[in-house]
């Protein structure tokens, strides 16, 4: 396979990465022969667009395919079907689909992660100096002496001391703990950010000033952010925009004040009942929609829309067609056959 890709699609100058029809279809299978006899539908037409600088969040229950979405625009997993189109640092737009893994090794260093839990995704046997400077080892960045100087420098941009760098994992705390993942997502310079339940895992205080010093990263380093998490606050307080996921699909996606003022889609509205009031004396008449029975089975979907089974909106239409994701007042998508004609309630800051 050439190095260069061929007839790649054109996408918006402040796109850098878009997200194409994305399949994900795991294989069940049972036997000695491990013959196939099914499949678990992980990601099922997914299409979305994140913008040069923007932070773009992803929320849904567990179970709904995040973290899947994340690790196939990493190429961690491979595709079913779909493509992945990523603007490099030259302005040239690559097919991720179409390449080797040889060749998205190249392109990882403009893509890194931070993964949700602190204390599995740092080896325990390695200093902080191995660590950090892993990535740079890897891509042949630097001589010993170099990435030294880089791993003490990117200590200090995530507030911790460079006298630290000797140390090993188990002498920090949590917060600490995913600081230092941070600043080996920073190693290379990459220009996008898959942060997957990058704070769940901490204490309210703590992860609230990790996600101010995202944020301040995001701005001296012009970074654009992936935000997978279930905390709708948090996605409030970071995300530029949103996108709500079910069952494999994107149900909505929308501008974050206007999808707190305004959810178009049932289950958007069905996750924000659920975000408890500062104020329990305040808006008494707030409706609230309880969210019944669990996410169906992906390995076998309703028919139709995939939430209609606890949609408490839903029609004859919802079991029998599948809602296409569809544009609705210009920059806000919903996949139901209704939005136009519910009229939902959100929250608001």
């Amino acid at each position: 396979m050439s190095d260069a890709p061929i007839n790649v699609p054109e996408m918006p100058d402040d796109v850098l990465i878009s997200v194409r029809n994305l399949k994900k279809y795991f294989p069940i299978t049972a036997g000695w022969l491990k013959k196939q006899v099914g499949q678990i539908k992980a990601i099922d037409d997914v299409s979305l667009d994140i913008r040069k600088g923007e932070t773009f969040g992803l929320v849904g229950e567990s179970g709904s395919g995040k973290s899947t979405v994340a690790r196939l625009m990493l190429r961690a997993y491979s595709l079913t079907d779909g493509q992945i189109l990523f603007r490099g640092a030259d302005g040239s737009v690559t097919d991720l689909s179409s390449l080797t893994d040889r060749q998205m090794r190249t392109m990882r260093r403009e893509m890194q992660m931070i993964f949700q839990d602190p204390y599995s995704s740092l080896n325990p046997r390695m200093t902080l100096l191995e660590l950090v400077g892993e990535p740079l080892k890897i891509h042949g960045v630097g001589t010993p002496a170099e990435i030294r100087d880089r791993v003490s420098e990117l200590l200090q941009v995530v507030g911790l001391r460079p006298e630290y760098i000797n140390r090993y994992p188990h002498a920090f705390s949590g917060g600490q703990r995913q600081r230092i993942g941070i600043a080996r997502a920073l190693a290379l310079n990459p220009s996008f950010i898959a942060a997957d339940e990058a704070v769940s895992a901490l204490d309210v205080s703590v992860a609230a000033q990790n996600i101010n010093l995202l944020q301040d990263l995001q701005e001296k380093f012009g970074l654009t952010y992936l935000f997978i998490t279930h905390d709708l606050g948090m996605v409030e307080h970071i995300s530029d925009r949103v996108g709500v996921m079910y069952l494999g699909r994107l149900m909505e996606t929308a501008p974050t004040d206007k999808l707190f003022a305004k959810p178009l889609h049932p289950y958007t509205e069905a996750l924000m009942a659920a975000v408890p009031q500062p104020d329990p004396r305040g808006n008494r008449t707030r409706k609230r929609v309880p969210l019944k029975g669990e996410i169906a089975n992906a390995a076998n979907p309703p028919s139709g829309c995939s939430f209609h089974p606890r949609c408490p909106y839903a029609q004859p239409k919802c079991s029998a067609e599948v809602p296409a994701l569809r544009s609705v007042a210009g920059d806000r998508q919903v996949r139901c056959h209704f939005a136009e004609e519910l009229s939902l309630i959100g929250v608001t800051a």
